[in-house]
């Protein structure tokens, strides 16, 4: 099967863009498409946008196959994605796994609400935990190379202990953050992906969240990743992600046309983790 797509970067997350209105595909196995063109084109992700009974929505997939209910800076492709090819306004709403999420577009930026930060918790002296659309676990510490992240993030991420206290079995992202001049850094390990990321969405909101709770610190805070920058901002009582995002170009995948065994679909409506050791 060819599929056609468009590759978008945010904030140095890759994702390919599969537009349903102009391929359809309904009844085909999305986790298997997912899974191989990722591998094909090195992306983080596969974006499928479509729009249902009038409402825009937008579905994710990790490079695993597995469909995720939310990713931050996919969903600000997504909406660069629309905004480009469909809406003229440049503030709308797109529904995905986590329910409804207002977008904006201003001029090169793209902002997201993820909504409300949920369940937040401390779990261990430097280790917290909030939901932001998909579970994440905070590290707080100082700077952290990416071997010891990688690994760390790999051993807390298959903690199964971990992950059954916040309710998750199937795994949490782990996010590294210490304190820059104007913001936070962060590493992220991303459930999927199984390695670190450039960037996460969804990860840089927990870890503004969390650091807006432990360091005191108002938002809007400004999140520093490996693949740029992002700022958090409290917005109608939901966490709003901003940054610029860009097309990488329009690619063709291939993938065996399997249809999909019927399922339940996505609902749209005190140990020291110290790393200076590592």
């Amino acid at each position: 099967m060819r599929i056609k797509a468009t590759k978008m970067d945010g904030c140095g997350n890759s994702f390919l863009v599969i537009d349903e209105m102009q391929t359809p595909l309904e009844g085909f196995d999305r986790s298997q498409i997912s899974s191989a063109l990722a591998m094909q084109q090195d992306t983080d992700g596969i974006l499928f946008v479509d729009r249902a009974q009038g409402a825009l929505t937008m579905k994710i997939f990790d490079r695993d196959g597995t469909e995720e209910t939310m990713c931050g800076n996919g969903l600000r492709c997504a909406t660069r994605y629309f905004r480009d090819h469909y809406v003229a306004s440049d503030v709308f709403t797109i529904i995905t796994g986590d329910g409804a999420k207002e977008v904006v577009v201003e001029q090169e930026m793209v902002e997201v609400n993820l909504g409300e930060a949920r369940d937040f918790r401390q779990i261990d002296q430097n280790l917290f935990y909030a939901y932001t659309g998909v579970p994440h676990v905070v590290v707080i510490g100082s700077e952290i190379g990416l071997e010891p992240a990688r690994a760390l993030g790999k051993a807390l991420r298959e903690d199964k202990s971990l992950c059954e206290y916040v309710g998750h079995p199937e795994g949490v992202n782990v996010n590294f953050i210490w304190r820059t001049d104007d913001g936070i850094a962060v590493r992220t390990f991303e459930v999927g992906v199984e390695d670190l990321t450039l960037s996460c969405g969804t990860g840089s909101a927990a870890s503004a969240y969390v650091a807006s709770k432990v360091f005191g610190t108002e938002l809007p805070l400004r999140t520093h990743s490996l693949g740029g920058s992002l700022r958090v901002r409290e917005d109608k009582g939901g966490l709003a992600i901003c940054g610029p995002t860009r097309y990488q170009g329009k690619v063709i995948g291939f993938a065996a046309a399997t249809h999909v065994k019927p399922a339940m679909p996505v609902d749209f409506w005190q140990r020291d983790y110290a790393w200076q050791g590592l």
